[in-house]
């Protein structure tokens, strides 16, 4: 039993964990916010970066900006720069500021997976600007009511029903839920 657990405790000191990343290493993207002036795209990240005071955890915030003539080379250009590996585990929300329907297919090409972790949401103001709002990175997330968010639609049935997407907006100096987006059949 003995010769057991040591040949156990070896193992793990020669192979270790292969899929361990140091905390510092990683930017934990909260939000993301996607902007369309003519033919560029501008994308902003949002970073969360936790640091530990006396007894509490503060959590400051980095943003992150590129442009490109798509919003797939804009990711990219963002992936370029960063010194960090982009860690999107922890993506709360995609805000959208555009009246062209077809960036949520720009979207589905980057991430190429359903939208069931994460919020679409439309604004009518720079999405910086929301992004930047509360220093609470859920915030966005509460003002939209979670059965009727995007959140819950599959990548399949987009392409088979409209759906509504939630619009968020400033209203004397506060950010506040405004209106739904409908978006008629989506083509991917």
């Amino acid at each position: 039993m003995k010769k057991i657990i040591i040949g156990i405790a070896l193992c793990f000191l020669i192979f270790g964990t292969n899929n361990y990343s140091e905390l510092n290493h990683l930017a934990i993207i909260t939000n993301v916010g996607i902007e369309k002036n003519k033919d560029n795209y501008t994308v902003t990240f949002q970073e969360i970066v936790p640091k530990k005071e006396e007894n509490k955890i503060i959590k400051t915030y980095n943003y992150y900006e590129n442009s490109s003539n798509s919003i797939k080379n804009a990711f990219k250009l963002l992936e370029e720069d960063l010194t960090k590996e982009i860690y999107l585990d922890h993506l709360e929300n995609i805000i959208i500021h555009s009246d062209d329907d077809k960036i949520l297919s720009e979207l589905l090409s980057y991430f190429q997976k359903d939208f069931d972790h994460f919020n679409i949401i439309y604004t009518e103001n720079n999405p910086k600007d929301v992004m930047k709002y509360s220093s609470n990175y859920k915030y966005v997330n509460h003002l939209i009511d979670n059965n009727t968010s995007f959140r819950s639609v599959k990548k399949a049935k987009l392409e088979k029903k409209k759906i509504n997407i939630p619009v968020v907006k400033f209203k004397d100096k506060k950010l506040i839920f405004y209106k739904y987006k409908e978006l008629k059949k989506f083509e991917s």
